[in-house]
C-alpha cells in the first residue's frame, strides 16, 4: 500500500487515550470546548433561540448527511432518515437533557432510525451481519500511528469511498461515526447501543479490511 494510502487510514483510526488503554479504567476526558459549545448551544435552543439551533444544523449538517447516505444506499431514504433525525432534534427541544455530547446523541438518533428502516424492510439481520471472513488482526492498522489529514488525494478518495461502501454495515458505522462525527470508540459504542470491546473490534476489522483493499492502490 502507498505511504498515502496508509496515512489516510491512520488518520482516521489515530489512537485516541480510550483506545489506547484498551482493558484499562478510562481516565476522565479533558474538557471538549466543541463539546461544550454545542451545549451550550442546544440549551439556547431549547429555551427558544432559533439561530442556535441554525449553528448546530450548519455545523452537523453535512457531516450527518454522509453517515446516512453512506448507510442507506438509496438517496431517497437517505433524505428521509436525514430529516427524521433533525425532526427528533426539534422534537426533544422541550425536553432535552444533557447525559452525552451531542454529536453522540445526534448519530445514535440517526443510527436507531436507520435500524428501525431496516427492521421493517425484514433487512436487521443483514444490518447487523459481522464480517463472515473478517481479517486477521496483524493486518490491522498501527494504533500508535500520528494523525494526518486524510483523504487529500482526490483517487485515493474515490477508492477508499469504494471500500467503504463494501464493509459489513455494522464496520461501516463504526467507521463513518468516527470520520464524519470524530466520536470516540466510548461515544461510538454509546451511540450503537453496544459495548466498547465490541465497537473497538468493529473498528478494526474495519480498517484492516480498508488496508486490505487498498493494498494494491498506486
Amino acid at each position: 500500500m502507498s505511504a498515502s494510502a496508509s496515512s489516510t487510514l491512520d488518520a482516521v483510526y489515530a489512537a485516541s487515550p480510550c483506545e489506547q488503554r484498551l482493558e484499562q479504567q478510562p481516565a476522565v476526558p479533558a474538557p471538549d470546548p466543541a463539546a461544550a459549545a454545542d451545549r451550550q448551544l442546544m440549551e439556547r435552543y431549547c429555551t427558544g433561540d432559533r439561530d442556535a439551533f441554525e449553528i448546530l444544523y450548519g455545523r452537523y449538517r453535512d457531516p450527518l448527511r454522509r453517515f446516512v447516505a453512506r448507510l442507506c444506499r438509496d438517496e431517497d431514504e437517505a433524505k428521509e432518515v436525514f430529516q427524521e433525525v433533525w425532526m427528533a432534534v426539534i422534537r426533544a427541544r422541550r425536553s432535552y437533557r444533557h447525559t452525552a455530547k451531542f454529536t453522540t446523541w445526534l448519530f445514535s438518533i440517526a443510527h436507531r432510525r436507520l435500524q428501525d428502516r431496516w427492521r421493517r424492510r425484514g433487512r436487521r439481520a443483514a444490518f447487523l451481519q459481522e464480517d463472515p471472513d473478517p481479517p486477521s488482526l496483524e493486518q490491522v492498522a498501527d494504533e500508535s500511528a500520528p494523525a494526518e489529514e486524510w483523504m487529500q488525494n482526490v483517487e485515493l478518495r474515490r477508492a477508499l469511498m469504494a471500500a467503504i461502501e463494501r464493509l459489513p454495515p455494522p464496520q461501516r458505522a463504526v467507521f463513518l461515526m468516527k470520520a464524519e462525527g470524530n466520536l470516540s470508540l466510548e461515544e461510538i459504542a454509546t451511540a450503537m447501543g453496544t459495548g466498547f470491546e465490541t465497537a473497538k473490534s468493529r473498528m478494526r476489522y474495519a480498517v484492516a479490511r480498508l488496508r486490505a483493499e487498498l493494498e494494491g492502490w498506486k
